[in-house]
């Protein structure tokens, strides 16, 4: 499966919009992103795998178990415990919530992996930050 970087960043916006620190396989469904989907298992795995959505009781996995029945084939189901954005989350979604740094990425960096995706966000993140300081005040930061 590819990373949908759109369903990505919407993932993440989901999980920052929710009304209180934590948010439920519930709240997920109710904003468009239902748990027995491959493109939500997926991207969810994305997104524990990079650090940046965790238990809120600070065990490991997501809730997502597997189990397999003697002689059947492997199925799935969601544990519905509470899940958070990291600090790492936070810092992803608010570089891709940036217009400038969104539309680098979309045009010039459609097939990256999420880990470059991170590091070239908050790069671009920065780089734009430090063209508006300039422009403002005429400092040159670096």
């Amino acid at each position: 499966m590819k990373i949908d970087q759109q369903y990505l960043k919407d993932l993440l916006i989901a999980f920052e919009d929710t009304v209180g620190p934590d948010t439920t396989l519930n709240d997920l469904s109710k904003s468009g992103f239902p748990n027995d989907d491959a493109n939500f298992i997926f991207h969810m795995r994305l997104l524990h795998d990079n650090g940046l959505i965790m238990r809120v009781d600070g065990k490991p996995g997501i809730g997502h178990e597997m189990f397999q029945n003697l002689g059947e084939e492997v199925g799935y189901y969601w544990l519905d415990i509470p899940l958070r954005l990291t600090a790492r989350g936070h810092d992803f979604i608010a570089d891709l919530r940036q217009q400038d740094v969104w539309q680098t990425i979309k045009t010039n960096f459609k097939d990256e992996g999420i880990s470059t995706l991170m590091g070239l966000s908050k790069s671009l993140a920065l780089g734009f930050a430090k063209k508006k300081v300039k422009d403002l005040t005429g400092l040159d930061i670096d």
